[in-house]
């Protein structure tokens, strides 16, 4: 467990996490009920991801921190927009963002103190 993580307010299943998005990022021949479960759970995924990343921002430097917010910024658009009836392509992006919220959730870099 990271350092983020340790701190988080609900449990991040790291490994549910990254079966999603492998299955909606590599995966074939998905089914339309598939494709339904998958696009619930990473919706999920990718709200409680966003709120665990919003709250490192103010730590993260430089760089980490730019990016983070552009990943911030693209992933509550995307979740706004998403209406329960996306079509595979758009769960894709959802599903590469997912993934890069993990990125930034395990790998932070060096953070500021806390305030």
């Amino acid at each position: 467990m990271t350092a983020a993580a340790s701190k988080s307010a609900a449990p991040i299943d790291v490994q549910t996490i990254r079966a999603t998005y492998d299955r909606l990022l590599w995966g074939a021949d998905i089914s339309g009920g598939e494709l339904e479960i998958l696009a619930g759970r990473v919706r999920g995924h990718v709200g409680l991801l966003v709120h665990e990343v919003a709250t490192l921002v103010p730590r993260l430097r430089g760089h980490q921190q730019f990016v983070a917010r552009w990943v911030l910024v693209r992933s509550r658009r995307m979740l706004r927009t998403s209406r329960g009836n996306d079509c595979p392509e758009q769960l894709r992006d959802l599903a590469t963002q997912c993934r890069a919220l993990l990125v930034l959730h395990e790998n932070p870099g060096v953070l500021h103190p806390p305030s």
